[in-house]
């Protein structure tokens, strides 16, 4: 799961480059942080679906993945792993 959390910090940081570092940790909601817009999500997913090797379902946007950055690692290491 480190390595999809490490994956979805440096997509945001690259996305906000005046963002410190040290602002987003693995509690960082993707909901209410305003760390990505809407397309961002959408690049965020396609980016963690071409690195791990998963297709992008319907559900993969569900709000619960997004509450957190741990979460998401979360979903997308267990992505991973099925696929």
């Amino acid at each position: 799961m480190s390595e999809a959390r490490e994956a979805i910090r440096a997509f945001i940081l690259g996305r906000n480059p005046g963002l410190a570092p040290d602002a987003i940790t693995g509690r960082t909601s993707l909901v209410t942080s305003d760390a990505l817009d809407s397309i961002g999500v959408l690049d965020l997913m396609m980016d963690l679906g071409e690195r791990f090797g998963f297709e992008i379902e319907e559900n993969a946007f569900a709000l619960a993945h997004f509450e957190s950055i741990d979460a998401l690692a979360a979903y997308a290491a267990a992505k991973r792993d099925r696929a």
